[in-house]
């Protein structure tokens, strides 16, 4: 059964898709192909070369939520740049707080755990909201309002293990457990099937979608379409004009988006693929900024390998609970879970779903919780 959670954006979804619909059948469904964005015209021919109805794509592309957006793209090389190089802006940022007190590290140009806190710090008190994020604003609020880090601020030292904190809240672990309560029979299935204990699933769904409260503010289709689109370097040169990259540099960013670029043209052409399978609207489905999808948040083509019927309803519907936990269990077991397992080898899984160290750090925290206190409940089928 879905997540209430799940059940009203869903219904919010297909309420919009369904108008959008009504629209195009007043049109006459056949829409001009002057009105798809100029950016996804090659994509769309692309596709169809590819064997996909060029009839169907155009009625889709030519839709009003079809439009380019540079920020997927943006986003991603900007993390790949930093890490690999680090950030003009944030370096910045950090030698502005250093020079007032409120940051001691590196100036290095990396946004660590260290600057964010001093960021955060630094904005509670000038009396701005805290985010710790570099941006042009901050930077001329430390030029404007250059207020002195008070005489003995303590910084504080922080574990090696880094984790999302956020996710190991009090609230979030309570809705964790509340999902872990409502759903012991669907999770049970899992674990038998697949050999996932019921903690390790529900720790993963807490990182991903909080338990499928929340499945992304993006439509998928246009994240995917606009990351395919933003290969183009000229779309985003914007993106990084204060970081001014040298030649060498911008080299380097043109090759990262490139490839970006053409694995998302991949993900692109399964989701509309998962979408005929599952008998769906593309626009309809929801997803993270760079396209993954459902409360497992399953990139699309790892959707049409991986999604299977939990309820036998004959559908892999990644939205609804049971099919994605037993999903989400094969898709582990095809990614080397079995048991026993010793923790080191779980970690080498879980890093394989997502590549990050801090993800994984903290779905073995949430799991370690979820183990210690124990969910109760109403149990769904």
């Amino acid at each position: 059964m879905k997540t209430a959670f799940s059940m009203m954006r869903l219904r919010r979804w297909c309420a919009l898709a369904a108008s959008l619909a009504v629209v195009a059948l007043a049109l006459g469904g056949a829409l001009a192909a002057s009105t798809v964005d100029p950016a996804f015209e090659p994509i769309l021919r692309r596709l169809a070369a590819d064997g996909l109805p060029e009839s169907k794509l155009r009625r889709l592309f030519a839709r009003a939520e079809l439009v380019f957006s540079p920020r997927a793209m943006a986003d991603k090389l900007t993390a790949l740049y930093m890490r690999k190089y680090g950030l003009r802006l944030v370096a910045d940022v950090q030698a502005g707080l250093a020079a007032l007190g409120w940051y001691p590290g590196p100036v290095d140009g990396k946004l660590d755990r260290m600057t964010r806190w001093s960021i955060k710090t630094y904005q509670s008190a000038v009396g701005l909201p805290p985010d710790p994020v570099a941006t042009e604003a901050l930077l001329r609020e430390l030029g404007t309002t250059p207020r002195r880090a008070p005489a003995g601020l303590v910084f504080p030292e922080f574990p090696t293990a880094e984790v999302h904190e956020v996710v190991l809240s009090a609230e979030r672990m309570a809705e964790a457990r509340e999902f872990y309560a409502q759903n012991r029979a669907a999770l049970a299935r899992t674990r038998e099937a697949y050999g996932v204990p019921e903690e390790y699933l529900v720790a993963l769904l807490a990182v991903e979608t909080r338990v499928g409260r929340y499945l992304g503010d993006e439509v998928a289709v246009v994240n995917l379409a606009s990351l395919v689109a933003g290969e183009d370097p000229a779309r985003l040169a914007p993106a990084f004009a204060y970081e001014k990259p040298a030649a060498d540099r911008q080299a380097w960013l043109n090759k990262k988006a490139l490839e970006k670029g053409e694995w998302a043209y991949g993900e692109l052409r399964a989701l509309l693929r998962y979408a005929e399978a599952q008998g769906i609207d593309p626009l309809s489905i929801p997803g993270s900024i760079y396209g993954a999808i459902g409360i497992c948040q399953f990139m699309p083509s790892n959707a049409l390998k991986y999604a299977v019927d939990g309820n036998g309803d004959g559908k892999a519907d990644l939205f609804d609970v049971p099919d994605a936990l037993a999903s989400l269990g094969n898709i582990l077991r095809a990614m080397g879970w079995k048991q026993p397992m010793s923790e080191e080898a779980m970690r080498k899984v879980f890093y394989g779903y997502n590549h990050s160290q801090v993800y994984v750090n903290t779905i073995m925290d949430a799991a370690r919780r979820l183990r210690e206190a124990p969910a109760s409940g109403t149990t769904k089928p």
